[in-house]
């Protein structure tokens, strides 16, 4: 029993791999965006898995910015082209905008289509279709009615008309009438008939003469041909400096130009002893030197369609020549040349010969022919890649190898009676030689002449960038179909035996099939010991003859891939089992080396080259890439100018575009859908767009009032109410009005701008967009325009009034058509704000409020200061405005609160003092404001003492105590201030004395006596006398009274009697007497 043995590490992997593709599995399954990223080769804006078979795109960068988030969720499709966000990142009902960035160098966006949008989408998870096709302009060729133009050979001297023997030949034979440049259906399939893809003519051999390089210009529809070096068949009438031009809508061919008078040495034509009859053989051994190392090799033109690229055979030489397109005839001035660099060949012997541009670089091929040492060993190809936009160019080695593998022989003829005589023998590369080989066939003398001598002549590439390598048979062009050897000698049948080779594209590396395996493909001759490594991967590069395999090695150097069609065509002889003398087409599947048809152009023809290179260079007439400018109409919300993924685009608004190069004449006409997105094309646009041309694209904005646009989309208004139209900053004289505005254009500060902004300018009564349209191919979807609708606000009362002191609740507005992101702002200024000063960030900010499902705002309790201390009421003025700011100024949108403070009151009071001589006081109370000044108005209320109370502002009371006095602001019913006066009461009278003396005999007088502190005193007395003394002085006797009074009025009094002597008047005799006397005190 077999016994299996699993390791460890085994089992992890097989773990792994099982995780891996349950977790994808997953993955994919909670998807809810997801799409592809392909290469749309037709531009039709629709995958196709048929012809053209249009693969994924591996590396793009595909970001998904999720309603109102400006930070983007980031991924890269993978192998095929696939990406996907999970319902994590994306949620269900969610709006998405989806940007794809980073495309492979040089490709665009396909056209929008079925199945394909732009650049920047817009959708809403869950979707599984936000597909992309993208592709680079120059691998377009149209889905249908693709022709293949090749060169045609005739033998004989085009430029004459006359036999060897100097008579006229009839048209019929004549070489110049031949047809020497051809097209076919790219489909055609078998031999060509009149009923079966007959060949276009399009030019005569007398036109342009053996020629084999080709280059279309596409928008031109022209087709160069250059001159080639053949025996047996002459140069045109340029020489071996020939370029022609053919026109291939109306079927002329011109000489485009010499390219010796450009100062290129081509060579001297070699040719010699060729005749006007295309049915004589001729000897012309010149040529048997001259095949590759004069005149012109590979040729093509630059993808712009300007730039000539070719090979000057004689000096080794890649030139470029400026011809512009349309094309005219170029100067000195207007070439170019560098240098081929000899790829370490023996004896220097290099000799380029292909070239091919291909994404903007040009790919030039090379061979080492070992034509002085003769040696196999010494046979090489290398390809090199150049790009001659560098500042300075360099020819960049990418692959080289030798071409000493075995190969097939063009030919299996072998007759067992003369083996020396087997054709088998050609089974390598040989050398270059002018030499004529020795015959090979059947019989003793046979007639069969090959010895195959490498030219790498083409390069076509595949979608994987894959590169096919076409090889022609320089012996090809030595020899004819029963014609001389180069001494006059024998009729001879050629055969050329070129060859189709495929590299791999290892991540930028390219890497030679080996045994019929390219990478991860396995073609159709593994093992048939026909190529490097014993096999070849187009190895049905046959011919069959009664079953049997003929011909081994048919193929003649010339390809054509038409990207996205996973074949390649190739030139061959007898391209069809038991149809010989022939020459055609061979197509192969790229993915298998396999044949996929056959066509034949000509077999056993009068005149042609029958086995020996009757066909040139092939060229798909491809035409020119179309172009689309324009994208999408959009409702800015937010009045930012960037296209934000909750942000509808508005369907139904007309666009026109206009030729500025032409007057401005209007040549198209749009009709915003699918959400706003309008494309102007060779479709929508009768007489197509031209390339590289100034156009304005305009949208009328008196369109916009039959509008009501919100995030809903756009519906039309009733007759009742509309819009204004977008005009510009200006706002209605009669107050707030909702209108449409363009937005910012041009927007850079957010990265990739052209992506997102509006480019639209207001032009009088138009929106425009100027725009420049690109090479073919180059779509231009960044030509975007939005509009957006200012806001309105009002407050819900113009004043709120308050008292000083007191909190204001709240302040309210209310609104119509904020945007998502809108806040209002309520800010403090303590004088008004005119225009739209207010958003000048001078005034207190309050506080931001978000609106509410009624677009209503409330601040509630604002930090405003109410104090008030002046005499009249203050104002404030607090505006509600639009955050964040509109920058249009017109969108500034305001209403004011004016915030009423009345002035606060304050109160004096005073009271009174109760004395003996006052027995009521009048208390005073008076309002005032916060200055100082009187208040006028205000109430008064008294308490006091006993149940006291009084309205009156200056109550009289008798009663000592305090008065509470509260004032009250009528404009303010609940703001009242009290204070206190206070009543004293003072009745206390003064302690008074009085004392009396004796008279003085001497005086007869008397001095009364009487002491009152801080009082005042009064005698009076007999006779009316009276004084205000404390000692007064008297001389009557009798009774004196004193009164002492106080300060507060209280009084008190006291007598004192001065009595007369007992003796006589002692006055008398005027002798004094002293008596003593009794003075009574009273008090």
């Amino acid at each position: 029993m077999k016994q299996v043995y699993l390791s460890v590490t085994d089992l992890f992997r097989k773990w792994l791999a099982t995780f891996l593709v349950i977790l994808a599995c997953i993955t994919t399954a909670n998807a809810q965006v997801k799409g592809v990223v392909f290469r749309d080769f037709d531009l039709n804006g629709i995958r196709s898995d048929t012809l053209p078979i249009e693969v994924g795109v591996a590396g793009v960068t595909v970001r998904a910015f999720v309603d109102l988030s400006k930070t983007p969720i980031s991924t890269t499709t993978a192998a095929d082209g696939t990406y996907a966000f999970s319902s994590t990142d994306a949620p269900a009902g969610k709006t998405i905008r989806i940007e794809f960035d980073g495309f492979p160098r040089g490709d665009y966006n396909g056209p929008y289509g079925a199945g394909s949008g732009t650049s920047v989408q817009f959708v809403k998870a869950p979707i599984d279709n936000a597909n992309l096709g993208i592709n680079y302009p120059a691998d377009y060729c149209q889905p249908s009615g693709v022709n293949i133009a090749t060169p045609n050979y005739v033998n004989g001297n085009t430029q004459i008309t006359t036999d060897k023997d100097g008579n006229p030949v009839p048209v019929d034979k004549q070489a110049a009438a031949a047809t020497a440049l051809i097209s076919f259906s790219y489909i055609a399939s078998g031999v060509a008939s009149a009923s079966d893809f007959l060949p276009n003519q399009l030019a005569t051999a007398q036109q342009i003469g053996s020629v084999w390089s080709l280059a279309y210009q596409r928008r031109t529809k022209k087709l160069f041909s250059g001159a080639v070096v053949k025996r047996h068949m002459s140069f045109g009438p340029l020489g071996t400096g020939g370029l022609y031009i053919t026109d291939i809508t109306t079927g002329t061919t011109t000489n485009f130009i010499d390219l010796r008078t450009l100062g290129i040495d081509t060579g001297d034509d070699p040719h010699s002893g060729l005749f006007g009859d295309k049915t004589q053989a001729s000897v012309d051994p010149g040529p048997m030197v001259a095949m590759g190392r004069i005149s012109i090799g590979g040729m093509d033109i630059s993808e712009d369609d300007k730039t000539l690229y070719f090979v000057n055979l004689k000096d080794r030489k890649l030139y470029g020549i400026f011809v512009d397109a349309p094309a005219r005839t170029p100067t000195a001035a207007d070439v170019k040349s560098w240098e081929i660099p000899d790829p370490g060949c023996s004896n220097g012997d290099f000799r380029p010969w292909a070239v091919k541009v291909h994404h903007g670089k040009i790919y030039v091929g090379v061979i080492c022919s070992a034509e002085t040492s003769q040696q196999q060993s010494d046979l090489k190809a290398t390809v090199y890649r150049f790009d001659p936009t560098e500042p300075t160019p360099n020819f960049e080695e990418i692959l080289s190898f030798p071409l000493d593998f075995r190969r097939g022989p063009a030919d299996g003829t072998f007759d067992p009676l003369n083996p020396d005589k087997s054709c088998l023998k050609y089974d390598h590369w040989l050398p270059w030689t002018e030499a004529w080989p020795e015959t090979c066939g059947l019989g003793v003398n046979p007639t069969f002449v090959m010895f195959p001598q490498p030219i790498l002549s083409d390069f076509a590439f595949d979608d994987d960038g894959s590169m096919m390598i076409g090889f022609l048979d320089r012996f090809g062009h030595l020899s004819g179909l029963a014609n001389h050897d180069p001494q006059g000698n024998g009729l001879y049948n050629g055969f050329t035996g070129g060859d189709l080779l495929r590299a791999y594209n290892n991540n930028g590396t390219f890497v030679l099939e080996s045994n019929g395996q390219a990478g991860d493909r396995t073609g159709s001759g593994v093992g048939n010991n026909e190529g490097p490594g014993g096999g070849e991967f187009y190895g049905k590069d046959e011919w069959f003859f009664i079953d049997h395999i003929a011909h081994f090695e048919i193929t003649n150097g010339a390809l054509v891939a038409i990207p996205g069609y996973n074949e390649i065509i190739t030139s061959a002889f007898d391209p069809i089992t038991n149809v010989f003398q022939s020459a055609g087409m061979k197509v192969f599947s790229n993915k298998n080396g396999q044949e996929n048809r056959n066509y034949v152009i000509y077999t056993q023809q009068v005149g042609s080259f029958g086995k020996a290179a009757g066909l040139g260079d092939t060229k798909a007439l491809c035409d020119p890439a179309p172009v689309q400018i324009g994208n999408r109409v959009w409702f800015d919300d937010n009045r930012d100018g960037i296209q934000d993924a909750y942000e509808p685009g508005i369907d139904g608004i007309v666009l026109t575009l206009h030729d500025m190069e032409n007057g401005g004449v209007q040549i198209g006409t749009q009709t915003t859908h699918d959400g706003g997105q309008f494309y102007f094309n060779n479709t929508t646009v009768p007489a197509g767009l031209l390339y590289n041309h100034k156009y304005e694209i305009r949208m009328d904005t008196t369109q916009l009032p039959k509008l009501d646009i919100t995030l809903s989309g756009a519906v039309p208004l009733s007759a009742s109410g509309g819009r204004v139209a977008a005009r510009g900053a200006r706002k209605a004289a009669s107050g707030l009005q909702r209108y449409y505005t363009l937005s910012p254009a041009n927007r850079s500060d957010f990265t990739t701008p052209d992506l997102r902004d509006s480019n639209a300018q207001l032009v009088g009564g138009s929106a425009v967009i100027a725009v420049t349209s690109l090479e073919p191919g180059q779509n231009d979807f960044t030509n975007d325009l939005s509009i957006y609708s200012c806001p309105e606000l009002v407050s819900e009362k113009d004043t709120i009034g308050v008292c000083a002191g007191t909190a204001v609740d709240s302040i309210a507005a209310t609104g119509k058509y904020f945007s998502r992101v809108d806040s209002v702002r309520f800010v403090v200024f303590s004088s008004p704000q005119s225009g739209t000063a207010m958003y000048g960030n001078t005034g207190t900010l309050l506080g931001t409020v978000k609106p509410n499902a009624s677009n209503r705002v409330v601040l509630y309790n604002p930090a405003i200061n109410t104090v008030n201390n002046s005499a009249v009421a203050s104002s404030q003025y607090v505006y509600a405005i639009i955050y964040p700011m509109p920058e249009n100024p017109a969108c500034r949108q305001s209403s004011v609160v004016i915030i009423r403070v009345t002035p606060a009151l304050s109160v004096t009071a005073t009271g009174g003092k109760l004395t003996c001589s006052v027995k009521e006081v009048t208390l005073t109370g008076q309002a005032i404001y916060g200055d100082g000044s009187i208040a006028p108005i205000a109430t008064y209320a008294w308490t006091g003492p006993g149940g006291f109370t009084s309205s009156l502002q200056n109550p009289i009371v008798s009663v000592e105590g305090a008065y509470i006095l509260t004032i009250g602001n009528p404009s303010c019913p609940s703001a009242f201030t009290t204070t206190t006066a206070v009543v004293t009461s003072d009745t206390v009278v003064p302690e008074l004395s009085a004392f009396g003396a004796g008279l003085e005999c001497s005086t007869c007088s008397a001095t009364l006596y009487a002491e009152a502190p801080g009082a005042t005193l009064l005698w009076t007395g007999p006779n009316g006398f009276t004084s205000t003394e404390i000692e007064p002085v008297v001389t009557i006797p009798g009774e004196y009274t004193v009164t002492a009074t106080g300060v507060n009025g209280c009084k008190i009094s006291t007598t004192a009697e001065l009595l007369p002597s007992d003796h006589d008047d002692p006055c008398a005799n005027h002798t004094p007497i002293c008596v003593p006397i009794t003075i009574k005190r009273i008090k």
